[in-house]
């Protein structure tokens, strides 16, 4: 459901992949009107690919399950900003609208025609959130950012894995992305909040290494003051006795974590066996313990097993497959997923706004537009063009229903 907090306040969008459109998707879910602008020759990456039933259809740009995801709850805008109509153009919508979103380098930026000082001066009320990679100065600021490279810079790659001489791996999700949008969503409404109580700051900026950097104190606090930090896999010696993924003797795996002796005993009393209390004084991790704990996952059921370590007060849990989490009861039980019906992608089910908020009003999610499905409303009513103007912006290309794929 779309809450409606944010009422009245209307939001453009210029962004690409993640980062930019899922801080924009935050406001949107939080009752934002959110305006997506794309460019009538080069589409958002993201519109292709994760089809439904892996099939692309027709219309593939309409079909892209990430587009889905991030796209939902936005108006679609098609113009080409790069022309001197579309800048003219551009800077109509912005005079009306709250809050600008962008995650673009500050050379594209600037290209775009939505660097700080254009925007100044076109622009001056508008609240800017820019989310670039490495940030707007420093020798990195024009450098592309991506997950993996992202990861990188973090450290967080160096330390992903187990200590078996492996390469760096990623993480299976570029958290660097999602981080910044949060930053940026929060940045967005105190940059409101800032406009409403009469300050002057309308400039903001979130990087997206930074960003990422932010979450990580532990392991930079080890390489401040003692060693550089080792891969351990799933293992945390430093603030656990025993962690770790445990084969359930099925084909699956159970994760469970054992903070201090108490839960250790706790463990022991359940799996039995002769000689492991040996593991209180030498150590949890000893390869005896491991296996009788498989062993008596095996022999009792993952299920089971879950169920008797959460009621000895052990943290516990089965590692699920992505498909079987969205079925797990509890998910179920919490709304965590719900089909947004879309005429092209078809019903689709995708996750809520992890945001509970008792009496607030709201209304259903509304699907990712469709390819300039807004555009004869809002150059009509917010950029206040004629029919016959916004026919002219058709016949020289600077707007279209449909990407020019050539």
């Amino acid at each position: 459901m779309r809450l409606n907090l944010l009422e009245g306040v209307r939001v453009v969008e210029i962004g690409a992949m993640w980062a930019g459109p899922y801080a924009a998707r935050i406001m949107g879910d939080l009752g934002a009107e959110v305006i997506k602008l794309e460019s009538p020759r080069k589409p958002e990456p993201v519109r292709f690919g994760y089809y439904p039933g892996a099939d692309p259809g027709e219309l593939p740009w309409e079909r892209g399950g990430h587009f889905q995801k991030f796209g939902r709850n936005k108006k679609s805008l098609i113009l080409d900003i790069t022309s001197p109509r579309g800048r003219e153009l551009l800077y109509a919508l912005l005079r009306k609208t709250d809050v600008l979103i962008e995650n673009n380098t500050p050379r594209v930026r600037e290209h775009l025609g939505i660097g700080h000082a254009d925007l100044a001066r076109e622009c001056p009320e508008l609240v800017v959130v820019s989310m670039p990679g490495f940030g707007d100065t420093g020798p990195y600021r024009d450098y592309l950012a991506f997950g993996l490279n992202i990861e990188g810079f973090t450290g967080i790659s160096n330390i992903t894995g187990y200590a078996d001489g492996t390469p760096p791996i990623r993480s299976a999700i570029p958290y660097g992305d999602p981080v910044a949008a949060l930053y940026g969503a929060l940045t967005a409404i105190l940059g409101l909040r800032e406009r409403r109580n009469g300050g002057t700051k309308r400039r903001f900026e979130v990087s997206q290494h930074e960003g990422l950097v932010s979450l990580l104190p532990e392991i930079l606090l080890q390489a401040q003051v003692d060693h550089e930090p080792q891969r351990t896999g799933n293992a945390d010696p430093m603030f656990t006795r025993l962690q770790g993924t445990f084969a359930d003797g099925a084909g699956g795996w159970l994760s469970l974590t054992v903070n201090d002796d108490t839960q250790l005993w706790s463990l022991l009393t359940l799996i039995g066996g002769p000689g492991l209390e040996a593991a209180i004084s030498d150590g949890a991790a000893e390869q005896p313990l491991r296996d009788a704990i498989e062993r008596w996952i095996a022999a009792i059921g993952a299920d089971a097993a879950v169920r008797a370590l959460w009621e000895a007060g052990i943290a516990a849990g089965p590692v699920l497959a992505p498909s079987e989490m969205m079925r797990n009861e509890q998910v179920v039980a919490r709304g965590v997923y719900s089909p947004v019906p879309h005429p092209v992608a078809g019903d689709i089910p995708y996750s809520q706004l992890p945001l509970k908020y008792a009496r607030a009003p709201s209304q259903p999610d509304v699907h990712a537009p469709l390819f300039g499905e807004h555009n004869r409303q809002l150059f009509r009513d917010v950029c206040g063009l004629s029919d016959a103007e916004i026919d002219e912006l058709y016949a020289t290309g600077l707007t279209s229903n449909a990407p020019d794929m050539g």
